[in-house]
């Protein structure tokens, strides 16, 4: 027991500030002591999932083997594995995707090595060349026989019974995080530990699935079985290559990469001399334990800060595995660089020295910095602008120039750069120039301008283009004639945000006669400039006032027509006026006519005499409101008592019926009828028939005496009011 304990405290002394040291490199996850889910109260299914844990595991394929590699977190169950060890169990995959008959890879479990297998191990493998570097199989022996970090200090205790049982659960973490750690970087630890298996009784092309479990159980946790499935074939050392970035900084240099969940440590080496040696920047392995979700792309990174400023430096990155091997991950060629800029020139206040010049200077103090190469000069519009270089590069003895590009009328801000051999870059603070502004904003041009049925009138002008524009002053009239009084300014102390005020709105009353209302406007800029006056735009307002009605104001009567005077509508919108008529006692009036606006006589010629007419007129506007009636007036066409003579008299005679027919035209039918005058030989006609109103105009005579040798006929036109017409002209015939 002595030697055994000699060998143990051996190897706890060759690793005393290794260990230190790789304490301070590792991060380590935040957990509880115990592991168990820590709530004021849990339910037993939470206290149930709370205490399982899985065995970790993995394998790499070659083509004549797999090497299977596991691994526990939990203290008490790397307890019981370092009693009872773990059993690996190997089944075929069939052709259908089912498992074979699982069988164990080896007769018993696998256990970690006894004191004696340990010290045959050290003996054959013999003392490390390199001890500064750790040594993972000694860690591997400390940590998992069970010995302590350091035997020879007793375990604190600080008298709170619960603290020191947190203390020694923490001593428990550490032991297993370094005995996996260590399995991880050395094939003979992990051999040691019991933690690996070479199968070699493969087939290359074949799947097989292997399962690991506890041969041992916990009094409180349940250890879940690890299950995996691999494939047979060859094994790719370069699956972790990829493009190094490097972060070329002053006085050191940032190597990073992309982390890969397959890699446990991560070695970074440098060569000074092009590639031909290399040296070992890492002689502890970076290792990182992360725990940050959401990270979507986790990087690695190192920083060389042992460099020269322009020495090229070749950089290799090599990750280790679960597997206790090495895997490239990339090279890259860098070197440090000077990152300090100049001091940034001051700027005061550039001059307007002309119409077209604004003089920018600088200074950079008394003694500028050997490596400044020159300046540049940025101009903007607004200290956050990007302010582009308005120069070539200048001088280093440069202390000033003359813009003649600025922006006329608007804002000029100006910066200047100081640059030196390396490119770094400083900046003045941007600084305003006032210009000497005199010109005055373009005059203001309307878009649109309308009013609604509410009297709200939206003026809109075309945007002023000027930089220093503050705002528009907008004046109003009721006439063009009249002087124009001032409605609104669209700027005030703070003018930034009236600029784009573009838009302005106006409340008139409808209740007038004036049909327009006019407004012009003036633009200001910041300086207040004024522009000259805009043209003057007319705004009509909706018609809601009628017209005024016409009045007649006279009446001539005849016996065809009757002839309206009147009094036109005063109106200034008239459109069209109408004239109406009805027969007095009617209550419906008809259109007669639809008159000019400048009209003031109406001659109404369809009238019939000795009817008793009414008439009235009203007013049209172009919004198309009507004006009320006029006041009626009344007119009866007066009767003369002559009608119109009869025309076209023809009288046929028919011998075979012994009858006469009489044919005539008369253009006036409705209310008259026809007296037909006859008499033979030479006595003047007399009175025969009567012929009411009728079409045609004829008459067939059937009472003609024999041997009467001629007749004569005349007609006659009556109506019921007594009128009557000449008698037409006679006309003879000869009767046989």
């Amino acid at each position: 027991m002595k030697k055994k304990r000699t060998m143990k405290t051996k190897r706890i002394k060759l690793l005393g500030t290794a260990i230190v040291i790789f304490c301070l490199q590792t991060i380590v996850p935040g957990q509880s002591e115990t592991g168990i889910l820590q709530k004021d109260s849990v339910t037993q299914s939470e206290l149930n999932e709370s205490l399982k844990t899985k065995i970790g595991l993995t394998a790499r394929t070659y083509s004549d083997s797999v090497i299977v590699r596991w691994a526990v977190s939990k203290p008490a169950i790397w307890d019981i594995a370092k009693v009872s060890g773990f059993i690996l169990e190997r089944a075929p995959i069939l052709p259908n995707g089912t498992y074979g008959q699982f069988k164990s890879v080896k007769e018993g479990p696998f256990k970690i090595w006894t004191e004696e297998e340990w010290e045959a191990y050290f003996l054959k493998r013999g003392e490390r060349k390199d001890t500064s570097e750790v040594d993972y199989d000694a860690l591997a022996y400390v940590f998992g026989t069970g010995g302590n970090v350091s035997e020879e200090t007793p375990q604190t205790r600080t008298g709170n019974e619960i603290q020191d049982l947190k203390d020694k659960a923490g001593d428990y973490n550490w032991q297993v995080l370094f005995a996996m750690l260590s399995a991880n970087s050395s094939r003979g630890a992990a051999e040691g530990l019991g933690l690996r298996y070479t199968d070699k009784d493969v087939k290359q092309g074949e799947r097989y699935v292997y399962k690991i479990k506890l041969a041992g159980t916990s009094p409180i946790y349940i250890a879940e079985e690890g299950i995996l499935e691999v494939k047979v074939e060859p094994f790719n050392p370069d699956f972790a290559r990829q493009t190094l970035v490097a972060l070329e900084n002053e006085g050191s240099i940032g190597i990073n990469w992309k982390a890969n969940n397959e890699l446990s440590f991560y070695k970074v080496f440098r060569s000074e001399d092009n590639g031909k040696t290399f040296e070992s920047l890492t002689k502890i392995p970076l290792l990182t334990m992360r725990n940050i979700p959401g990270e979507s792309e986790p990087m690695e990174g190192y920083q060389d800060s042992s460099i020269v400023n322009y020495k090229p430096y070749i950089y290799r990155v090599y990750g280790t595995t679960s597997f206790a091997d090495e895997v490239p991950i990339g090279e890259i060629k860098a070197m440090g660089r000077d990152r300090t800029p100049p001091p940034a020139p001051f700027v005061p206040q550039p001059e307007n020295i002309s119409d077209n010049e604004v003089k920018v200077k600088w200074d950079t103090g008394d003694t500028p910095p050997k490596d400044l190469k020159g300046f540049y000069v940025g101009r903007d519009t607004s200290t956050s602008g990007e302010f582009n270089r308005i120069t070539e590069l200048l001088p280093p003895t440069a202390r000033e120039y003359t813009d003649r590009d600025f922006i006329q009328g608007g804002d000029n801000f100006y910066l200047v750069e100081a640059i030196d051999t390396a490119g770094n870059v400083s900046r003045s603070y941007p600084v305003y120039t006032a210009l000497n502004d005199t010109l005055s904003p373009a005059k203001p041009e309307w878009t649109k301008g309308s009013m609604d049925s509410n009297g709200v009138v939206t003026l809109i002008i075309k945007p002023n283009k000027e930089k220093d524009l503050m705002g528009y002053r907008i004046l109003t009239s009721n006439s063009p004639e009249h002087e124009f009084s001032s409605l609104l300014e669209s700027f005030g102390d703070d003018s930034t945000d009236y600029t784009k005020i573009t838009e302005f709105k106006d409340s008139v009353s409808l209740e007038t006669t004036t049909p327009y209302i006019y407004y012009r406007a003036t633009a200001l800029d910041n300086r207040y400039n004024e522009s000259d006056f805009s043209e003057i735009i007319a705004v009509k307002r909706p018609d809601v006032i009628t017209p005024v009605t016409p009045v007649i104001i006279d009446v001539e009567v005849t016996d065809k027509s009757v002839t309206l005077s009147f009094a036109r509508s005063t109106s200034e919108d008239v459109k069209y006026q109408v004239a109406y008529r009805r027969i007095q006692g009617e209550d419906d009036w008809d259109s007669l006519a639809v008159l000019g606006s400048g009209d003031s006589v109406f001659t109404d010629k369809s009238v019939k005499p000795n009817i008793m007419y009414e008439y009235a007129l009203l007013a049209a506007d172009s919004a198309g409101l009507r004006s009320p009636l006029s006041f009626p007036v009344s007119a009866r066409p007066y009767y003369t008592g002559i009608l119109p003579a009869i025309r076209n008299l023809k009288v046929l005679y028919d011998g075979n019926k012994n009858e006469t027919t009489l044919s005539w035209d008369y253009d006036n039918p409705e209310g008259v009828y026809f007296v037909i005058y006859r008499s033979s030989g030479d006595v003047l006609p007399g009175r025969y028939a009567t012929v009411n109103e009728q079409e045609p105009r004829n008459f067939t005579d059937r009472n003609l005496t024999s041997g009467k040798e001629n007749y004569i006929y005349a007609i006659k036109v009556f109506d019921n009011s007594g009128g009557e017409s000449i008698m037409s002209e006679a006309v003879k015939i000869n009767v046989k």
